[in-house]
């Protein structure tokens, strides 16, 4: 049986959402799984993990990271005066707008975030929000799912995993999702935000051809682009890093679009989008977009933080032979019914380790798992390791030395 590795209290979260908000809790927030004895038995019966001469790890962790409930993005003051910056510099710049009868023709859009400053880890991002369709007191996402919260306007992509560290290192970045014009842009303010308030946040506003308006908001204080009001923008241009400034609970792009009538717009077609017919993305990527976003490897687990400091990944992929080794994997949108195969391959290719892994809840829009053997491999061989975990039709890997 596996030795309960016990996180700091502040990183373990009660399902009853009034006492977590009586606790006062982070924005963001850990539902841990703390061993394999507290887990659920479907991730209990899991092909349990032993190395060459079966030995067991000595901590598990892992378990959902839960993006709490948002609130309104933009202040009525600051909704406002976007609108009027939008049609007052539109005006200005004579951009002609588009006939009526095409106002809902967008698309074509390209995905808005992209690595940026050296990360090449296989994602970087976990959706929290999709726009609302249903009227006021219900919610209803464009797939006929409850992935939103009332009257959410946009799409918010948070940063997963390290939100605080990856905004820190100007590590992902917004790009424009069309070619346009800049009808707006604001910078210098606040953005380490971890809760709803009356902030302004920095923000780019770009028009389409077609008249229609996308909305980048909540980038890093300083990071906007310096091109100004007027400036034209290729898609997939550099419009700024991902913050958390405005009314925000972590670092994340809020993206949300009008037509030429300024009617708004969900950019993903499905069953239950009742504002356009067709899909904004010129290929759209699907509502659970199952995908594991980093494996790191290193002498202790990942540490998370209190929002709005970094968190500490703790990778070290230089190990020495019989020191502390960790093993973590970071998932979006995993699904219970998806097994995933964990194998550690010693230089030579042969089979260290291997065991098998299911989330034990229908739907995590983030996750992760951990493995730490308190003495790896006390006997080498020295060499290049790898650690892979095929999932989801992939294969992912993550390469470390061992050394004596």
């Amino acid at each position: 049986m596996l030795r309960k590795n016990r996180m700091p209290e502040h990183h373990r979260a009660s399902n009853n959402t009034n006492a977590r908000r009586a606790r006062g809790a982070p924005a963001l927030y850990l539902a841990l799984a703390l061993a394999a004895s507290s887990l659920p038995a479907s991730a209990a019966d899991d092909a349990a993990p032993r190395d060459v001469s079966g030995t067991a790890p000595d901590a598990s962790a892992g378990g959902a990271y839960a993006v709490a409930e948002h609130g309104e993005h933009l202040s009525p003051q600051f909704r406002q005066r976007a609108w009027n910056d939008i049609r007052d510099n539109a005006r200005k710049l004579k951009l002609a707008a588009a006939p009526r009868s095409s106002a809902r023709s967008l698309g074509g859009f390209a995905w808005p975030l992209a690595l940026n400053n050296g990360l090449a880890d296989p994602g970087y991002h976990a959706i929290s929000n999709y726009v609302d369709q249903a009227g006021a007191g219900q919610v209803l996402d464009y797939s006929c799912g409850a992935r939103s919260y009332d009257g959410h306007r946009g799409t918010d992509y948070y940063l997963w995993p390290f939100s605080w560290y990856k905004m820190d290192n100007n590590q992902v970045k917004v790009i424009a999702a069309a070619a346009g014009t800049i009808v707006g842009r604001y910078d210098g303010n606040f953005d380490r935000s971890c809760s709803v308030n009356n902030n302004n946040w920095n923000a780019v506003y770009v028009q389409h051809a077609d008249g229609s308006v996308a909305w980048y908001g909540h980038m890093k204080n300083g990071s906007v682009t310096a091109k100004g009001v007027g400036a034209s923008v290729a898609q997939g241009e550099y419009l700024g890093i991902v913050g958390s400034s405005g009314s925000s609970t972590e670092p994340h792009l809020h993206f949300e679009v009008y037509d030429a009538n300024a009617n708004l717009i969900d950019p993903y077609a499905g069953s239950c989008n009742g504002l356009n017919l067709s899909s904004a993305w010129a290929a759209q990527r699907p509502y659970y977009d199952s995908a594991i976003n980093k494996l790191i490897v290193g002498n202790a687990q990942p540490a998370f933080a209190s929002c709005p400091n970094a968190e500490s990944p703790n990778e070290n992929t230089a190990l020495r032979y019989g020191q502390q080794a960790s093993f973590s994997a970071f998932y979006r949108d995993q699904l219970n019914g998806q097994q995933s195969q964990y194998r550690i391959l010693r230089p030579n290719g042969t089979v260290f380790a291997s065991w098998t892994h299911n989330g034990p809840a229908p739907h995590y829009a983030s996750s992760w798992w951990n493995w730490t053997w308190s003495s790896f491999a006390p006997s080498g061989p020295a060499g290049v390791w790898r650690f892979e975990v095929a999932y989801n039709g992939t294969t992912y890997s993550k390469n470390f030395t061992l050394s004596p």
